[in-house]
């Protein structure tokens, strides 16, 4: 990685002298306003605005993300929230500032620097998946949300770590991602490098993909906002599959604005997913779509949650009594906001076939599809060293990485092994589809009815981030207040259609660590969501960026 001195040397010095006199000349005309723009926590206004002064470059700011890279993810605690980092990136960055100054932005992304989970197809950039054997894996092309970015003129910065085969906070390339907010405690998986980095201001918005709950839980535990959407509603066309019958990436952010401005740009009709194909055509029917785009910043609305009726779902109360006491406060303030509440308790059968017994069911049977999944998408990498089949990345894993300083997880080995003995021609699993999975979206909708509610809301997680554990070493944390209770991850995704949730902050326990209060929807209620998300966030704004991260010098500028 070069160092950001480094990268300012690729200028050439008519160049640099140019760019330094801009900056001179708009900081002593604007010196009387007295802006500032600041790095840490910066949104994506906060930046369009510096560019729009002169007094900030697309360049300059990768320089600015890259030192902090340099000083908390190379150096200091080493969060290990990024597997490699794009060495273009300062490059691609001048170019896109040419751009601007020849024709004005693309849109309000020109010049945004974007982390991409290691999942996610980049053509010039390795997409490991968090596995060993693919650590030098390059992608033919993007994947559909890749090129969506560049062509919308951000940087891909780089791609964040993830849990090996989306599971989990570790892998076999890097190792451990650690929780910016306590080193002892892990991010939750498996977009671990896409929710640290992102609380840890080495980007403005990441890519997370969330199966079970690896974009929500990431987000809860570190703080910064997060949503699921719609299974299908953003293209998986180039993204390593986990299950796609859940499959689905999202966007986060440190803010439901910045959040919804990436959605509306990774979201999109995409005729190379069959199944967001349908979901389109039924978001057509809702929306003001337009050739396959919705703007989802048009529902941001600091009003939204006026007339609202919430159902607070009481089995996820009761583990820590820190984070009950914080969502109670959430709650209270969406009362402030016009809403109206309805406690909610799912009952036992539900809570057995959703969230206990019958749910681990669902994903056994689900992962049926998992090694044709996997090797349809090993068959599009054309390095013939790469393995083409599980069998082989299971003799591989058991003979060169279960050897090495950072062997596999169990969990993946399982998922590997267990592939090899299933089909989807199994009568269990055409059960699976036809009959289960339909019937869960209509037990799901069905609390919705009987309540007459516009949305569920609960904490997250019933604990906060746990003390680190993996194949490597674990650590001992007496502070831990451990909890028992149902979980509510994979409400959203096991179902015959996607449920979306989002995840924003509502404050910090004792120890410094944050959680985020839930709102979780009815499928395509996005745009409602996200309205709900804002106004309770403007009210709000408990959103904090870690102390042990601490700004550098010159993340801040004068104009």
């Amino acid at each position: 990685m070069k160092t950001p001195r480094a990268l300012s040397k690729l200028l050439p010095d008519k160049t640099r002298l140019c760019c330094a006199a801009a900056l001179l000349c708009a900081a002593s005309t604007l010196d009387a306003a007295d802006k500032r723009f600041v790095l840490e926590e910066a949104t994506i206004a906060d930046i369009q605005s510096a560019m729009q002064s002169g007094a900030l470059s697309s360049e300059r700011l990768v320089q600015l993300y890259l030192a902090r890279i340099a000083a908390y993810e190379d150096g200091g605690p080493k969060l290990n929230a990024i597997l490699s980092l794009n060495p273009r990136a300062a490059e691609q960055a001048a170019a896109l500032d040419r751009e601007r100054a020849a024709k004005g932005p693309r849109g309000p992304l020109h010049g945004i620097p974007v982390l991409l989970k290691d999942n996610v197809d980049t053509f010039d950039l390795p997409t490991s998946n968090g596995s060993a054997i693919l650590r030098n894996a390059i992608p033919p092309d993007d994947a559909a949300i890749a090129k969506a970015l560049r062509e919308a003129g951000a940087v891909i910065l780089g791609k964040a770590a993830m849990g090996e085969f989306a599971g989990g906070s570790y892998n076999s390339v890097g190792g451990q991602t650690v929780n910016p907010y306590d080193f002892k405690r892990h991010t939750g998986g498996s977009s671990s490098g896409s929710g640290a980095a992102i609380a840890a201001n080495f980007a403005v918005l990441a890519v997370g993909t969330d199966t079970s709950t690896s974009v929500r839980g990431p987000a809860a535990y570190n703080g910064i906002v997060g949503l699921r959407p719609t299974t299908g509603l953003i293209s998986r066309d180039g993204i390593a599959p986990k299950n796609l019958n859940f499959d689905s990436a999202g966007p986060m952010a440190r803010s439901v604005s910045d959040m919804a401005q990436m959605l509306s740009t990774i979201a999109f009709k995409d005729a190379a997913d069959e199944l967001g194909l349908r979901v389109w055509d039924e978001m057509g029917k809702r929306y003001p779509v337009k050739s396959g785009h919705l703007d989802f910043t048009q529902y941001l609305d600091a009003g939204a949650l006026k007339g609202k009726k919430l159902g607070i779902v009481r089995n996820f109360f009761g583990g820590d009594p820190e984070i009950d006491a914080l969502a109670e406060q959430a709650i209270a303030q969406m009362r402030k906001l016009g809403a109206t509440t309805v406690d909610i308790r799912l009952d036992a059968a539900f809570v057995k076939h959703y969230l206990g017994e019958g749910n681990r069911d669902i994903r056994r049977l689900s992962d049926y599809r998992f090694r044709a999944d996997w090797e349809r998408y090993l068959a599009t990498f054309k390095d013939p060293k790469l393995p083409k089949t599980v069998a082989e990345m299971v003799r591989l894993y058991e003979t060169e990485v279960m050897k090495s300083p950072l062997p596999v997880e169990d969990s993946v080995m399982r998922l590997l092994k267990t592939s090899l003995t299933t089909s989807t021609d199994a009568p269990e699993y055409k059960i699976f589809l036809n009959e289960t999975m339909p019937k869960a979206t209509a037990d799901k909708l069905a609390v919705f009815e009987r309540y007459g509610v516009d949305a569920l809301v609960f904490p997250y997680f019933s604990s906060f981030a746990p003390p680190i554990k993996n194949p490597v070493y674990a650590i001992e944390d007496k502070a831990y207040v451990s909890s028992e209770l149902p979980q509510p991850a994979t409400l959203s995704g096991y179902s015959s259609v996607g449920f979306p949730s989002v995840v924003v902050p509502m404050g910090f326990g004792g120890l410094g660590l944050p959680m985020d209060i839930t709102i979780f929807g009815k499928p395509y209620d996005e745009p409602k969501l996200i309205g709900m998300a804002y106004a309770y966030e403007q009210a709000t704004h408990l959103r904090k960026p870690s102390p042990l991260m601490k700004p550098l010098s010159g993340e801040t500028i004068r104009y």
